[in-house]
């Protein structure tokens, strides 16, 4: 009888112990889960700095395209006056998608970046397309 006891005393140690160190394992993945989201939420903060300079950037290429503007005239000055138009809508458009990414939970943001990337590709290739089509346009004649 003492013998049985001292086994299940055993026993019964043996499995207390080991579930001494389940604390720490948990506590350890939970502090790896708090950096990781740290760097995540770095990571995003970033992104949406590198992002807003870049729209910067478009913004004054667009003043830029404004400023070409002026030296046309006619119908010409309209449409490019149009395309430059399309250009702010197209930054706009940019815009709301960043915000949205800025808005969604740590977690699910790098889903919308690559939709971020898309649209600011296709920022910049809108305004090479423009900007060399009425890069050849030549000055309006002086009025006399």
């Amino acid at each position: 009888m003492k013998l049985a006891t001292t086994m299940l005393l055993g026993v019964l140690l043996t499995f207390t112990a080991c579930d001494r160190s389940e604390p720490n394992r948990v506590q350890a993945a939970a502090a790896d889960e708090a950096r990781s989201r740290d760097t995540m939420r770095q990571q995003r903060e970033d992104y949406v700095k590198s992002m807003d300079a870049t729209l910067a950037e478009f913004d004054q290429k667009f003043d830029g395209l404004d400023a070409r503007a002026k030296a046309m005239t006619g119908k010409t000055k309209d449409n490019f006056k149009d395309a430059v138009d399309q250009l702010r809508d197209q930054r706009k458009a940019v815009n709301a998608k960043l915000d949205d990414l800025k808005k969604v939970s740590i977690d699910s943001w790098s889903s919308l970046k690559g939709e971020v990337d898309a649209a600011v590709s296709a920022l910049g290739s809108s305004y090479d397309q423009i900007s060399t089509t009425y890069a050849t346009v030549p000055p309006a004649a002086p009025r006399k």
